[in-house]
């Protein structure tokens, strides 16, 4: 089967509660996570997945503290392309830290669930705050209804719970089945929480995103993912702040 290398492309960082990525776990722990756009490398296009936000968005938007790290532009340059230069992005979610560069890639093919797209345009009001419908416009979107093998050793998972269109990105490597989780998590998800007792790693396999429509499906999909992946590429941990190849 056809291999895929993915380029790791952070644009920003944020300083979060580790609790907003693990769901009843890490209280008042700090951390500083990414916000980051996945570029698929040895495909015959130009494909990204999501395309992320820059610091100015998550300190206006949400009032979050968060510091630059490149600029989108800046980000596709550094892998020798430039916005129009992407043929399709992959969206994970729509909520505003995955998707708002999508309208400056006036070329793309924009793919999105079903269900995503339509939550967007309507949000429950648990999950209004995360999404902004102004991101939305002027961009070609292709809607996607569940499971699809868009290229040879690209897929796209349903993962939902984190929102009711989530999905994952699997590629396949040279290494194994890379996952992109489109869910907002840390790798510390797909394990039992760290200092707790015996009895609860036992009962707790994996931790649900903290940030959730539906906190079931949410544990479901992390562990859905854990099974699956040779790789996770979880896509707020703290060790994609820094550019990387994977594998």
């Amino acid at each position: 089967m056809r291999t895929y290398r993915i380029k790791v492309l952070p644009l920003s960082s944020m300083e979060l509660d580790k609790a907003v990525l693990m769901y009843r776990f890490h209280y008042g722990q700090k951390i500083q996570v990414p916000n980051v756009v996945w570029y698929i490398e040895g495909a015959d296009k130009n494909i990204l997945v999501d395309t992320a936000s820059e610091a100015k968005l998550a300190k206006e938007l949400r009032g979050l503290p968060a510091k630059e790290i490149l600029s989108f532009e800046e980000s596709l340059e550094s892998v020798g392309l430039k916005p129009k230069d992407i043929d399709i992005i992959i969206q994970t979610h729509l909520q505003w830290d995955h998707c708002a560069n999508m309208q400056k890639c006036k070329n793309a093919k924009v793919l999105v669930q079903e269900e995503e797209l339509r939550f967007a345009y309507a949000p429950h009001p648990i999950l209004a705050p995360t999404y902004k419908k102004s991101l939305l416009t002027g961009v070609n979107f292709v809607i996607v209804k569940g499971y699809q093998e868009i290229f040879p050793g690209i897929e796209l998972i349903p993962t939902p719970g984190h929102t009711p269109g989530t999905m994952s990105v699997a590629v396949n490597t040279e290494k194994g089945k890379a996952i992109i989780t489109g869910f907002c998590c840390l790798k510390d998800n797909f394990g039992p929480p760290e200092g707790v007792s015996e009895e609860l790693k036992e009962l707790t396999p994996v931790v649900a995103p903290g940030i959730h429509l539906n906190a079931v499906d949410g544990f479901e999909s992390v562990f859905l993912v854990k099974g699956l992946a040779d790789i996770v590429l979880a896509c707020h941990d703290p060790s994609f702040l820094e550019a990387q190849i994977i594998p």
